[in-house]
């Protein structure tokens, strides 16, 4: 794993936000202190709401120590681009647990996020995000997202790093997915009305 963790907060097209995010929830976050790259190999992350009621989304992600770290330097300019109306945050590391929390205003919604990183980024870490929205945002006031990663060994033949497997055998690579993103930008700034 390679920096502190930001849920779901990148936005490139129609279709590479869930997939970007669901393969950046922990290594490409907010500026931070680095952690060491995750285990080179093939890792199965299962991640879902925690209320939600038809299980995780399992990804298979091929990584190596390189992949790790262009999606941490990715992550790092998130906080430029995204996080300006951030107001606050705080880290506390203890072993090898971390606790992230930070508050941020979007629109009239201030949005509290609380973060706890855990496990051993050899083998198997988990990640579960609380986000509560004040005031409550239409028909819901809080959002727990979890994720477990597991090392499952060496990537599959004829992977190469930054390959996810999405649920029903869906192939992309996350390091073309983040070449999409300044694109993506752009285009969405092009679609903006002029005010």
């Amino acid at each position: 794993m390679s920096a502190s963790a930001r849920p779901l907060r990148l936005a490139l097209s129609s279709l590479a936000p869930g997939l970007l995010a669901a393969a950046l929830l922990v290594p490409a976050a907010q500026a931070g202190p680095s952690f060491p790259p995750r285990k080179p190999g093939l890792w199965e992350m299962q991640m879902g709401q925690v209320e939600g009621a038809k299980g995780p989304m399992v990804v298979m992600h091929c990584v190596d120590a390189a992949t790790d770290k262009l999606m941490q330097d990715f992550g790092n300019q998130q906080p430029k681009m995204n996080r300006k109306a951030c107001k606050e945050e705080t880290r506390n590391e203890a072993g090898k647990m971390m606790v992230h929390r930070e508050t941020c205003q979007e629109g009239a919604t201030k949005v509290n996020t609380h973060v706890v990183i855990s496990g051993n980024f050899d083998s198997h870490y988990s990640v579960q995000s609380t986000t509560t929205y004040e005031p409550p945002r239409p028909g819901r006031a809080t959002q727990d997202m979890r994720m477990e990663a597991t090392w499952k060994g060496p990537c599959t033949a004829g992977q190469k790093p930054g390959d996810m497997v999405m649920p029903g055998g869906m192939k992309m690579n996350v390091i073309e997915l983040m070449k999409m993103a300044p694109a993506a930008a752009a285009a969405a700034g092009a679609r903006a009305p002029a005010r």
